[in-house]
């Protein structure tokens, strides 16, 4: 099919953008290169001594909580800012050899800023780490006035700890106390990066009334990979939904997703995620819901827009499936747990995201890649 217009993220959730090429951090961070010897680490954690990457874009918070740091004992001269991302990884790439290297890397990141935000920094770091390409793996900490939706909406994500904005000491002595654990320990949680992403383990419902669409789509994704015994197709909304609940029994370490291509059942999808996070806990597999209407372009400009994760054009073609996989990875490997995590009740999910469990620091094995991103 020939594509008469470009796929676009919908407003379902915050995904960082599928990115043309490598930043310029991250490529100076493959140059350092996986040969330099770690370096020795010290148990004895000092704030004093622990060097600090803070991005924020508001200054006014920035100034706020480099005071509040400076109460629990970091020192103003090892905090190095940046206004976004880029800016903290351009730090992380310098700190590689520079500062105090036998002591823990804290990176504190807000959510939302310009150019990178803060999820894309942390899965950035993760990457990284997976590729045994750090030679100091960070503890990365997300500060966020959205911190409710970091937590229960996207379940940390690639953050060890999850603080609201403005962050006080109390706070802060928390974030050190599991920082502390970590570094000692290797006490962390399993971060979302993790999780494997393989087009051949995705589990997909193909949602349509008419019988040609539900083909079209369900095809165009087996082509990228998707195994044939995989989809699932729903004719009716009732069917649907009953293949969204039996669903939730499946695998959650393999991704759903909604190819939907009837954007009036899109409400009743939302609702039923929903229905969830309003008791503070996530459905066990959330799907990820691409809209495959013919109509899509008219429909990303309504309010219905928030409703889908993804649209692809009317006529869309296997580039545009590409794009809607790799978009799936980025949101896959930025919400959750890490494998083998989170099989409980998914609950406490407190304000400050403060529970450790079971990932040792830099201990797992590389998998995967950012493909250029």
């Amino acid at each position: 099919m020939a594509t008469d217009s470009a796929p676009f993220a919908g407003l379902r959730s915050d995904v960082p953008p599928v990115r043309p090429r490598t930043p310029s951090p991250i490529r100076k961070v493959h140059e350092l290169g996986a040969n330099v010897p770690l370096p020795a680490r010290d148990l004895d954690v000092n704030p004093a001594n622990i060097d600090v990457i803070y991005a924020e874009d508001e200054e006014v918070f920035r100034e706020t909580a480099i005071h509040e740091l400076l109460k629990v004992g970091f020192v103003r001269k090892n905090i190095h800012e940046a206004d976004n991302g880029i800016g903290a990884l351009e730090h992380l790439a310098k700190l590689q050899m520079d500062g105090h290297c036998t002591m823990p890397l804290l990176v504190l990141l807000d959510v939302r800023m310009p150019g990178m935000d803060g999820r894309e920094c942390a899965l950035q770091i993760q990457e990284l780490v997976k590729k045994r390409l750090l030679r100091r793996e960070p503890f990365v900490v997300c500060i966020s006035s959205i911190h409710r939706q970091v937590t229960v909406d996207e379940g940390k994500g690639n953050f060890q700890v999850v603080l609201p904005k403005p962050i006080n000491t109390q706070f802060l002595d928390e974030a050190m106390e599991l920082l502390r654990k970590w570094w000692t320990l290797g006490h962390g949680r399993q971060l979302a990066a993790w999780k494997v992403f393989d087009p051949a383990e995705i589990d997909i419902i193909a949602a349509d009334t008419e019988p040609v669409c539900r083909l079209a789509a369900s095809t165009a994704f087996t082509q990228a990979g998707v195994l044939a015994d995989s989809v699932y197709e729903a004719e009716d909304e009732d069917e649907l939904m009953d293949l969204l609940t039996e669903a939730q029994e499946g695998d959650r370490e393999r991704p759903l997703v909604i190819l939907l291509g009837t954007a009036a059942w899109a409400p009743s999808i939302r609702e039923y995620v929903e229905s969830a996070k309003h008791e503070q806990t996530r459905r066990r597999r959330e799907p990820f819901v691409v809209c495959t209407s013919v109509d899509s372009d008219r429909i990303g400009g309504t309010q219905a827009v928030d409703m889908f994760h993804a649209f692809l054009p009317g006529r869309f073609g296997q580039n545009d499936v590409k794009w809607c996989l790799e978009f799936c990875r980025l949101w896959w490997q930025t919400r959750g747990d890490g494998p083998g995590e989170g099989d409980g009740d998914d609950d406490d999910h407190d304000d400050s995201g403060s529970e450790a469990s079971g990932m040792s620091a830099g201990s797992m094995g590389s998998m995967g890649s950012m493909d250029g991103n």
